[in-house]
């Protein structure tokens, strides 16, 4: 299973988005999913790989994988993100870099990457743009269903895929 969404997410939306990302672990888990991939990125990407390690606390077969597009993936960011990120990095299960350094496409790369050994996509979609958007475009394509927590409470029902 992968996870795929926004860097950006308002405050207001935060708690309850980290809910919808433990209610629908715990539903694939009962469903057979044991290994969660995460891209690593700001945003949704390390929300949701904080929620799999807490909940790896009371489902010991848990798995979180990071897939990070490259070695200097962090070299913009802000001091605590990096901190952040190499905290979850060294509680995860597994860590694969896909490049030593950035190049043009690396992303896009890392998203393939993920959606290609993964049977269901978990998706934090709110804006028909970026590399989520396409990422999800191509988990569709690939026959892969997504879920995306953003339409929940919405018309969409949880298990429909995106269109």
């Amino acid at each position: 299973m992968c996870f795929t969404g926004h860097r950006f997410i308002a405050a207001a939306e935060s708690l309850a988005l980290r809910e919808s990302v433990r209610e629908t672990v715990r539903r694939l888990y009962g469903r057979g999913f044991r290994r969660f991939y995460s891209g690593g990125a700001l945003g949704f990407d390390l929300l949701a790989a904080e929620e799999v390690l807490l909940l790896r606390q009371t489902l010991p077969d848990l798995r979180l994988l990071f897939v990070l597009p490259c070695a200097d993936q962090t070299e913009s960011w802000k001091e605590d993100e990096v901190i952040r990120q190499r905290q979850l990095i060294t509680l995860a299960d597994e860590t694969r870099v896909l490049s030593p350094h950035y190049y043009q496409g690396c992303m896009m790369v890392r998203n393939r990457y993920m959606v290609d050994h993964a049977s269901q996509c978990v998706c934090y979609l709110k804006h028909m743009r970026g590399g989520t958007m396409s990422t999800v475009a191509y988990a569709l394509h690939q026959d892969v269903p997504v879920i995306n927590l953003a339409m929940r409470g919405k018309a969409q029902a949880e298990e429909k895929t995106v269109e």
